[in-house]
């Protein structure tokens, strides 16, 4: 699908959408979650969590993570999914499964969860919507049910329109829309997404909100202009030469418009990557 999203757009398919819906538009997102692979997100509260990805140029930080009591649901939003972009999230998965989200915790058993929004199809099937992984030994049949992993295929959705009878379908096709207008075309007079297109056409004028969409959207791009410019010996070496080079700078125009507006400085530090002390320095210009 070519990227003709308009400047203005806010799309479903980013972190930072998601976790300004949640509070008001949990039901959405349940819904859409619940109806497809049957996991119920509506007791889970967003949890904010960074772990180390070991990137010495640059730490991952955890895009999405709900909570409920020693339950963790980790939610990617892949707009470019590819082999390397799934690997990683089950890496971060095994981390939390592990106990590692805090250093020193006293382990705990925890269930967790992988949901992949993937805007692509899956290879085995382009048809299909969702596919779920366990970890099952072969000779037993013996599932390891603390961990499970959901893919959700949403390029399988295009051409989607609210027909009175395919909410699931629709809720899910409104994630790879790019425009307002496409989204309300996908909408086809379903009341709920439409209020959800109304939120978003007001989020998409508040001045911090973009600031903190424009930085993910500009990372995006950063990560793969990495890619294709063929560091394809590391994730890690590829991104961290491609982004300490131009995006610094750019890190730190972010984090001055973010501090004139007030925002915190956990935000700025997980929106740019600066270091506290580089923030530290960076309000005393400011």
């Amino acid at each position: 699908m070519e990227n003709n999203e308009d400047d203005k757009f806010v799309s479903l398919l980013a972190d930072s959408t998601f976790k300004y819906m949640f509070k008001d538009y949990r039901d959405f997102f349940r819904k859409a979650i619940k109806s497809t692979i049957n996991v119920d997100i509506s007791e889970y509260e967003l949890y904010n969590n960074e772990i180390n990805s070991g990137n010495k140029s640059r730490d991952y930080r955890l895009d999405i993570l709900l909570k409920k009591e020693n339950d963790f649901i980790i939610i990617e939003m892949n707009k470019n999914a590819d082999k390397r972009t799934l690997l990683k999230a089950r890496k971060y998965l095994y981390a939390v499964a592990g106990g590692g989200l805090v250093e020193g915790e006293d382990f705990k058993k925890m269930r967790t969860i992988l949901i992949n929004f993937n805007n692509s199809k899956y290879k085995n099937d382009k048809e299909a919507i969702s596919v779920g992984y366990d970890l099952r030994n072969e000779k037993y049949n013996d599932v390891i049910d603390e961990i499970k992993i959901y893919d959700i295929y949403l390029e399988s959705l295009e051409n989607v329109r609210y027909n009175g009878s395919n909410e699931k379908e629709t809720y899910l096709a409104m994630f790879r829309a790019e425009s307002f207008e496409e989204m309300r075309d996908i909408a086809n007079g379903n009341k709920e997404a439409l209020k959800v297109v109304e939120e978003l056409e007001r989020l998409s004028e508040n001045d911090e909100f973009k600031i903190l969409y424009d930085a993910e959207k500009m990372r995006r791009k950063e990560i793969n202009s990495a890619r294709l410019d063929g560091y394809d010996d590391g994730y890690n070496n590829g991104y961290g030469s491609g982004y300490d080079a131009g995006a610094k700078e750019k890190g730190i125009e972010i984090a001055k418009n973010l501090l004139n507006i007030g925002t915190s400085n956990e935000d700025i530090m997980k929106v740019t990557g600066l270091s506290v002390e580089e923030l530290e320095e960076l309000k005393k210009e400011v």
